[in-house]
């Protein structure tokens, strides 16, 4: 192992969005009469919001329209915009102040809209060599997409990279580009991140990177 750049994902490791994309996924779906358990959004973090909704209709054995579909995705987005709170998560901000101060590359990729991760970036003591956000690929995750938009950013091989994820289509997505993948327990419990090469909680994170990056084979 020969790790020299790390990407992060954004919600759910950078900050603690995922309780309000939920709540905003629920109350979106809910206008329009539908129910479902939170768990069914959480296992989708990082897909697109139009496959998210087509994704769980499919799964539910459901018909939807395209204005529904539509409709849902708007008032989503809507809610999401108008009721979101955020708090950086402290330990994943420690680990970027140190991954910063050694001059080591870090990449941020994330399924959400380019004018959200704006605003979060601009309050973060870092600044990223990349920057992959839903805006910027045609196929979000669990493609590889995502994550190889970053990866050739820099001369690097895809084994050199270390990604942070924590959830499953993330580390599908990380997995399938090639990197080494990280998962950290900020919103699921180890048994939905398996396919992950190493899983660690929150207060493990910098420590066990820390580790990784001293690592050479």
């Amino acid at each position: 192992m020969n790790i020299k750049a790390v990407c992060f994902d954004m919600d759910g490791v950078v900050v603690h969005t995922m309780p309000h994309h939920v709540e905003a996924w629920q109350y979106a779906f809910k206008e329009k009469g539908y129910k479902h358990e939170d768990l069914e959004f959480y296992l989708r973090e990082g897909m697109p919001g139009r496959k998210t909704i087509s994704d769980i209709f499919q799964s539910n054995q459901m018909q939807v329209d395209e204005k529904d579909m539509e409709d849902i995705y708007i008032n989503k987005r809507n809610y999401f915009k108008k009721n979101a709170e955020y708090a950086f998560i402290n330990e994943t901000v420690s680990l970027l102040e140190y991954l910063f101060s050694q001059g080591i590359p870090i990449s941020l990729v994330t399924g959400s809209r380019k004018e959200f991760v704006e605003e979060v970036i601009r309050n973060l003591p870092v600044k990223f060599h990349s920057v992959i956000t839903g805006d910027d690929v045609k196929i979000g995750k669990p493609s590889p997409e995502p994550y190889l938009n970053a990866i050739r950013g820099l001369s690097y091989d895809s084994s050199e990279w270390l990604v942070i994820e924590n959830a499953p289509l993330g580390i599908e997505s990380a997995k399938r580009a090639g990197a080494y993948c990280l998962a950290v327990e900020t919103t699921l419990e180890k048994e939905y991140l398996t396919r992950a090469d190493r899983i660690v909680k929150p207060s493990q994170l910098e420590e066990t990177v820390k580790t990784i990056l001293s690592k050479k084979s």
